[in-house]
Order: structure tokens, then C-alpha cells, then sequence
């Protein structure tokens, strides 16, 4: 099957096969329903879907990684982690799309999805070493990634190092480890948190423990590396800011996030996925959230809407910050304003907004 740049708006794929990774982990295999060709992505990429979930009065929609690499034949390839409900909180509901996927998502069901995109992505074109961070279901890019690197059959060193609970719970290991034995310059480190009596230190996992700077500092050959961090919001904050007190530079760490907007925030200012546009000073704009009954000045300091209600102190819901996932989704009571890139999901009501991806035009009232 031959492979195609992109696609406009929703396309329909099949569920073709669906496999278990682990206890908690299962890969779902896309195919187009039009048997037409796929499109084009870079290694870490994602793809975005409209789902449309018994229960859910709104259609709804994510974001989930492609997991193989680049040209690996007829189909996507998926890996979904089944959330639970957080840890201590049984009132509150478990993952709905992730649930969905894992419970109603079978071989031969019908998806609408959207063409692979998002900035948090390997740079094939650099020859640098690279260190790939994840933490749970945070591998899915990092197996693009890796993949990638070995088809491309260059000494580019590669340091492979995910943390999990343990062997139930831990996906691709045997993957992983045959494509490190197959290439010298791949090195795989394996850490389980809580490792149980199946598993076998040395084959299965490296080491007893979380992925940690200090485990960095003592098995990485220095710090001169390109790192790839993915993970929960736990991992993604202790790892970011143990490599900056390390002296790593900020343009030097990528990563993509899970999690709630604020702990992104407060890790600071590297590589984000998500498109900055350079800000234009406006000045003169007020943009009112009117439920909260807070008023903030756009003078182009902040990126967009978000980042702006953000520093008036208020926690928007979001997630991505690309335009994809619908979380930070709110109705635009009065007042016009554009996005800052393209590459979004839009919304289908012409007075709903992403703030995420949004900056005004005009003074702005949102019911936020």
C-alpha cells in the first residue's frame, strides 16, 4: 500500500486486530475502510478520533499515539492503557474513551479518525544521541521512536529506559530487548516499581525502583543528550526538573504530556507539544471569563486564551495544548478570535473555542 501526505477531515477505519500487551495495556491495529492509502507521520506522532461513546450525549474526542514505526505497513497501530479510577477515589469515573476502546471496541468495529500529527516527535533528521524517557503507557511514542532509529542502521547512540510496576503490567519488553540485540548502539534499561515473584531480575527488568535522575547520572555516559520524556504527571514533573538542576539545557528536552494542565505548567518551559505561533502585541483587548467573573488583558505576553486564564488564577481543564483532545472546549459568549495554528481538531459549534489554541481578535467574553 503506497502512502499519501494527509487527509482531510475524518476518515473510517476498522479495528482489523486487537491484541493484549498486558494486564492493562492492549493494541489495537487501523485499517482504512476505503482501502486507500495511509498517510505519512513521524515517529511519536499521534492520531486524532471522534468517538462516539454509549452513555456520552457528546461525541468524544482524543488523542492516542501511533506506536510503530514509520512505514510499517497496512495499518496504525494503537497501544490503550484501561484507566481505572484514580487511586483513593472510586467516586470518580474510570477513563471513558480508554473503557470504551477496552470494552465496546472490538475486531471489525468502525472508527472515525483523523490524520496523524503533534510536535512532540523524533528528529530524524539529527544524528545526536538520544535518551528515551517513559513511565507506563508513556512508552507508546518511545517504540516509534526506537524502531525508527534502528531501521535507519546508524551508530546514533540510543539510551532506552522505562519505568513500570512490574512484568504484568510492562508491554513490548520482549520487543524492546530484540531490536537492542540486534543493534549495538541501543541500550535498554528496564526499571520495575514493584516487581512481584514472576519476574526475573536481569532478563525481565534491570533494576528494582522508579526511573530517576539519580539512576541517570549513574548509567548514562553524561548528559549530552537529546531526551524524549513521556509518562504520568508524577514522572514527566521529577524527571524535567532533575535534568535541568542537572544542568541539561531546556532546548534539549522533548516531551509530550499526560496529565492536568497545571503540573505542566509547572515544569516549566521546554519543548511542549504544542505549536507556539510568535505572539503579536494587540493590546487594548480585555478577555472576560465571565462564570468565574475574572477579567485578564491580552498583550500578547501569554501564547494563548489558556496560558492567559492561567495567569489570572484560574485552572482551566486541559490537556494536549495542540487543539486535539476537546478538553479545554468553552462557548464564546461574545467577541471573535482565531487560532494560532492549523493543526487542530475543531469544534463543531461555530461559538465553542479551544482555548489551548486560541487568542483574540476583538474583546472576548467565554463562559469560563
Amino acid at each position: 500500500m503506497s502512502e499519501q501526505t494527509s487527509w482531510e477531515g475524518l476518515r473510517q477505519f476498522r479495528i482489523d486486530r486487537k491484541t493484549p500487551e498486558s494486564d492493562t495495556i492492549t493494541s489495537f491495529y487501523l485499517v482504512p475502510v476505503d482501502d486507500g492509502s495511509l498517510a505519512t507521520y513521524l515517529p511519536g506522532q499521534f492520531l486524532g478520533f471522534k468517538l462516539n461513546v454509549p452513555g456520552q450525549s457528546e461525541p468524544v474526542r482524543r488523542t492516542y499515539t501511533i506506536s510503530e514505526k514509520p512505514g510499517a505497513g497496512t495499518h496504525y497501530r494503537l497501544n490503550i492503557k484501561r484507566e481505572s479510577a484514580p487511586a483513593g477515589r472510586p467516586d470518580l469515573p474510570p477513563g471513558v474513551s480508554s473503557n470504551y476502546f477496552h470494552d465496546d471496541v472490538g475486531e471489525g468495529s468502525i472508527i472515525d479518525v483523523r490524520a496523524p500529527r503533534g510536535n512532540f516527535h523524533l528528529d530524524t533528521e539529527s544524528r545526536r544521541p538520544v535518551v528515551l524517557l517513559s513511565g507506563g503507557v508513556g512508552l507508546t511514542p518511545m517504540i516509534s521512536m526506537l524502531g525508527h532509529i534502528c531501521d535507519e542502521e546508524t551508530p546514533r547512540e540510543v539510551w532506552f529506559m522505562h519505568g513500570a510496576r512490574n512484568g504484568r503490567e510492562h508491554a513490548f519488553g520482549d520487543h524492546v530487548r530484540s531490536l537492542a540485540a540486534g543493534h549495538p548502539n541501543v541500550n535498554v534499561r528496564i526499571l520495575y516499581s514493584q516487581p512481584d515473584g514472576e519476574d526475573r531480575l536481569g532478563s525481565d527488568f534491570d533494576r528494582a525502583g522508579r526511573v530517576t535522575v539519580e539512576y541517570l547520572k549513574e548509567t548514562l555516559p553524561g548528559r549530552d543528550f537529546d531526551f524524549y520524556l513521556c509518562g504520568p504527571s508524577a514522572f514527566m514533573k521529577d524527571l524535567y526538573d532533575g535534568l535541568r538542576s542537572w544542568g541539561v539545557a531546556a532546548s534539549d528536552i522533548h516531551y509530550e504530556f499526560f496529565g492536568p494542565a497545571q503540573s505542566l505548567a509547572e515544569m516549566g518551559s521546554g519543548s511542549r507539544n504544542v505549536t507556539a505561533v510568535e505572539a503579536e502585541t494587540t493590546g487594548g483587548f480585555e478577555v472576560m471569563f465571565s462564570r468565574s467573573g475574572v477579567s485578564a488583558a491580552w498583550n500578547g505576553s501569554a501564547d494563548s486564551i489558556l496560558e492567559l486564564a492561567e495567569g489570572a488564577g484560574l485552572n482551566p481543564d486541559s490537556s494536549c495544548r495542540s487543539g486535539n483532545c476537546h478538553t479545554c472546549l468553552c462557548t464564546v459568549k461574545s467577541g471573535t478570535f482565531e487560532y494560532t495554528h492549523d493543526d487542530i481538531f475543531e469544534p463543531d459549534g461555530e461559538d465553542e473555542i479551544l482555548i489551548c489554541s486560541a487568542r483574540p481578535t476583538s474583546d472576548l467574553e467565554i463562559d469560563l
